[in-house]
């Protein structure tokens, strides 16, 4: 099983309509990150980060 952590940052624009614009990052993560090493991290890269952080999503592929 292969893991990844999606986050979707905010970046602080708007479109022409006003809508606030966004940016999805994928990351591959280790199979055995738990939820809460991964929000640990999204923590810490949101300190790092000139974006803001809007959400964060665990995702696992198996192969079936």
């Amino acid at each position: 099983m292969e893991k990844a952590l999606r986050i979707v940052w905010a970046t602080g624009e708007v479109d022409e309509n006003g809508n606030p614009v966004t940016r999805r990052q994928t990351i591959s993560v280790s199979p055995n990150a738990t939820a809460q090493d991964l929000a640990n991290a999204v923590n810490t890269l949101d300190s790092l980060s000139s974006y803001t952080y809007v959400s964060a999503q665990l995702v696992t592929y198996e192969t079936i």
